[in-house]
C-alpha cells in the first residue's frame, strides 16, 4: 500500500481568532460523523445549540460564554464535559450496534452467514501469499455460542493448479490510536489440510470445516488463506508471475475488519505489523477533509463464514 500522504490542518488559528473548534468521529469505525447536535451551557443553563458542521471544522464563536458543552445523536450516546476539556477531536459512541455482519441464510439450511455479501470491486484482488500478509477478521455478534461449519471465498480466473490452506487465528484488534489499530495474531486454533483449486474452480469455493470449532459471543477470529504451492499440467511445482497467480476477490465493505502489512513507499519494505486499512482510511478523510470516504474506497477480502 503507498505511504500515507498527509494533508496539513492547522488548528492553532481557529482556536486562538475565532473560538474552539472541534470535529466529530466514530469512536470505533474512526469515520466523520455529520449532523451532530452540540449545546452550550453556563451554570448548567443552556445558553446556545447548533448542529455540527459537514466538510470542515465546526467553531464555536469566542464571544459566547459557556463553561460546559454536550454532543449529542439519535443513534450515538450523548457525551458531555466540562469547556477546559474540549479537544479538537470528539470521539462518539454508538448508542446501538447493528448486528449488519450476521445475515440469516436460507430456511432450507438454516445457516448464519457471518461476514458480508456485497459488490465484488475489479482490480482489487490479491494474490494468495506464501507469508500472513493479509487477512479478516470475524467477530459473533450474535450473543450466544455458534459452531462453525464452513467457509466461503470467491476468487479471480484460475491460471495453475493452487495448493492452499485456510488459517483460523486467535486475535487481538488493538485500541485505535492516532487512525491505527493492529491486528495481534494468537494461536493458531484450525487449519485446513492441504486443498486444490483449478481452472474450474472461479468464483465460489465452499470449504467445511471437519472439527467442532465453537465460536464464544463476543469472540473474533483471523482468517487468511495461506499458498502453499502451484503445479504445472505436467504436475510440477512452479512459480507464476504476478499475473498468473491466484488472487482472492475483494467486495465492498461497511466493516473495518480488513487487515494488512504495508509497504513503505520509498524503501519498499514491508511492516511486520497488520494494520486496519479501512479504519485508517475513515480517520485520514475524517481529519483532512471531514468527510467520509466514497464507498468504493473501503473494501474487505470476499470471506465468509457458515455457522450453526
Amino acid at each position: 500500500m503507498p505511504k500515507k500522504i498527509y494533508l496539513i490542518i492547522s488548528f492553532f488559528y481557529l482556536n486562538i481568532c475565532s473560538g474552539q473548534s472541534f470535529f466529530t468521529i466514530d469512536i470505533d469505525t474512526n469515520e466523520f460523523i455529520e449532523n451532530v447536535n452540540y449545546s452550550l451551557f453556563l451554570k448548567k443553563k443552556k445558553v446556545f445549540n447548533s448542529i455540527t458542521e459537514n466538510k470542515k471544522i465546526t467553531t464555536i464563536n469566542n464571544e459566547i460564554e459557556f463553561d460546559s458543552i454536550s454532543f449529542s445523536r439519535i443513534d450515538y450516546n450523548t457525551l458531555g464535559f466540562p469547556k477546559k476539556s474540549i479537544d479538537s477531536i470528539i470521539s462518539l459512541k454508538k448508542k446501538t450496534i447493528y448486528l449488519d455482519e450476521v445475515v440469516v441464510g436460507s430456511k432450507k439450511d438454516d445457516y448464519l452467514l457471518i461476514g458480508e455479501t456485497n459488490r465484488f470491486i475489479k482490480k482489487q484482488s490479491r494474490a494468495f501469499n506464501e507469508e500472513l500478509i493479509f487477512g479478516i477478521v470475524h467477530k459473533n455478534d450474535t450473543k450466544k455460542e455458534i459452531e462453525l461449519k464452513k467457509i466461503a471465498f470467491f476468487t479471480e480466473k484460475i491460471h495453475y493448479k493452487t495448493a492452499y490452506k485456510i488459517n483460523l487465528f486467535e486475535v487481538n484488534e488493538t485500541l485505535p490510536k492516532n487512525g491505527n489499530q493492529y491486528a495481534e495474531i494468537g494461536n493458531l486454533i484450525y487449519s485446513t489440510d492441504t486443498l486444490y483449486l483449478d481452472k474450474t474452480n472461479k468464483g465460489k469455493k465452499e470449504v467445511a470445516i471437519d472439527s467442532e470449532l465453537i465460536m464464544k459471543p463476543d469472540s473474533s477470529i483471523f482468517i487468511s488463506i495461506e499458498l502453499l504451492y502451484y503445479l504445472d499440467e505436467d504436475k510440477t511445482i512452479s512459480i507464476q508471475t504476478q499475473e498468473k497467480r491466484t488472487k482472492l476477490k475483494f467486495q465492498l465493505s461497511n466493516k473495518t475488519n480488513y487487515y494488512s502489512k504495508t509497504i513503505d513507499f520509498y524503501t519498499k519494505i514491508t511492516s511486520d505489523k497488520l494494520l486496519n486499512i479501512n479504519l485508517m482510511i475513515n480517520f485520514d478523510f475524517a481529519n483532512q477533509l471531514f468527510l467520509k470516504p466514497h464507498k468504493s474506497i473501503l473494501v474487505t477480502p470476499a470471506i465468509i463464514l457458515y455457522a450453526k
